[in-house]
């Protein structure tokens, strides 16, 4: 499988025959969830996106239940759907699960490497994480895709299709949970990030498959520290 050349989560994908108005109601209402357009526990109802998008209510539903079954929101009897706030419990969990698939994909990427395949895995890896360490504004929005895609060229290089599958079945309860909504924490922690990307970057040139596991155990447990502590800022803020 071929490293990931899609350059964001959040492009506009192109008209055509697998565009459907429900997908581009699904992403504009990430993006509204992610960046904080709409307010945590916010409750969504069905007729009022409908009129907002001008839309019937078949796609706004079949956008919605997609969002459900991501872990963006969730369903309320008799009051329809509402933001989900992600619990630290939640988190922890995802993350664990992450651990688990990028540790083994970094140890069958290495086994590709020594292989003689998937050079390219490596490189597109060393491009994702010069353009995170460029000077100028890196956007909330940039960092999230590049950080994205950082890791999901990772899973792609172990060339195992059901691995990435699976990690895709939970990449978007991950970006859920990534976001500090309308907080700069991330910008704090630009500097540990970079410097535990350049460790598995430099695990994987040196086919160095305990270096390689290490090197990811300690960044996603950073990660998660960091997660969990965006929660708990969250939850003060929205004390009365």
């Amino acid at each position: 499988m071929q490293p990931s050349e899609r350059t964001g989560f959040f492009e506009e994908a192109p008209e055509g025959p697998g565009e459907t108005v429900a997908d581009a109601i699904y992403r504009r209402l990430v993006e509204a969830i992610l960046f904080g357009d709409l307010a945590a526990s916010e409750r969504l109802i069905l007729q009022d996106l409908a009129d907002r998008f001008q839309v019937s209510l078949t796609p706004i539903r079949e956008a919605l239940q997609r969002l459900a079954a991501e872990g963006f929101i969730e369903a309320t009897p008799r009051r329809g759907y509402r933001i989900r706030v992600p619990s630290p419990r939640h988190v922890a969990e995802l993350w664990q699960v992450r651990i688990g698939l990028e540790q083994n994909a970094g140890e069958l990427a290495v086994a590709s490497l020594m292989r003689g395949e998937n050079a390219q895995a490596v490189r597109r890896l060393e491009e994702i994480q010069r353009e995170l360490d460029a000077p100028g504004e890196l956007t909330h929005r940039r960092h999230i895709e590049l950080n994205a895609l950082f890791h999901q060229t990772l899973i792609e290089a172990s060339g195992n299709r059901l691995l990435a599958t699976i990690y895709h079945g939970i990449q978007m309860q991950l970006l859920g949970a990534w976001v500090q909504r309308g907080s700069d924490g991330w910008r704090a922690r630009l500097a540990s990030e970079s410097a535990e990307h350049a460790a598995i970057i430099n695990a994987l040139v040196a086919r160095d498959a305990p270096g390689l596991a290490t090197a990811i155990r300690l960044h996603l447990g950073r990660s998660l520290d960091g997660a969990l502590r965006d929660i708990a800022a969250q939850s003060e803020t929205s004390k009365p």
